[in-house]
C-alpha cells in the first residue's frame, strides 16, 4: 500500500510541475508575441502599423478610454528616434506573469556588444492584464536606457 501512495504522490507532483511549466510557457509566449508585435510596428513605423498594434494588444477597456492618435504619435516619435530594432532581446531585466521589462537595440548592433551607449538602448516596459494575459493593462512604457540610469 505504501508503494502505491509513493507512486501516486510522485505522479501528482509530476503532473503539477508540468502544469506550472505549461502555464509559465504560455504566459511567456503571450508576452513574447506582444513584444514582437511592438517591434514589428516600430520597424514598419507607419500610423497603420501602430494603430493595428494598439487595437490588437491593448485591453479593450483601455482602448475605449485612450486617445489613439496620441499613442500613435508617441510610438512614431520613438520609432523615428531609435530606428529599426532587432527582434532579439538584448537584455531582460524583469519577467513575471504580469510584467515584462526588456532592453532592445538597433537592428545593426550585435547582441554580443556589451558596451552599447545607453542612449542607444531602448527600454520597453509592458504590464499585462492578469485576467487576460494576451492584453496590455496600459500602453507600453518606452524610453532610452540612459534616462533610467540617471534616476
Amino acid at each position: 500500500m505504501k508503494h502505491k501512495t509513493k507512486k501516486m504522490r510522485k505522479f501528482l507532483f509530476t503532473l503539477i510541475a508540468m502544469a506550472v511549466v505549461t502555464l509559465t510557457y504560455s504566459q511567456n509566449n503571450n508576452q513574447q508575441k506582444i513584444l514582437n508585435k511592438y517591434i514589428m510596428a516600430n520597424n514598419a513605423g507607419t500610423v497603420e502599423a501602430f494603430s493595428q498594434f494598439i487595437k490588437e494588444t491593448y485591453n479593450p477597456q483601455l482602448l475605449k478610454k485612450i486617445n489613439l492618435t496620441l499613442h500613435i504619435d508617441f510610438y512614431s516619435m520613438v520609432s523615428k528616434d531609435f530606428g529599426q530594432l532587432k527582434l532579439d532581446v538584448y537584455n531582460k531585466t524583469e519577467e513575471t506573469p504580469s510584467r515584462l521589462v526588456v532592453h532592445l537595440i538597433k537592428e545593426n548592433e550585435s547582441l554580443f556588444n556589451k558596451k552599447i551607449n545607453p542612449a542607444e538602448v531602448l527600454v520597453v516596459e509592458m504590464d499585462f492584464n492578469k485576467n487576460g494575459p494576451t492584453y496590455l493593462n496600459k500602453g507600453i512604457g518606452v524610453g532610452a536606457l540612459i534616462c533610467e540610469l540617471k534616476k
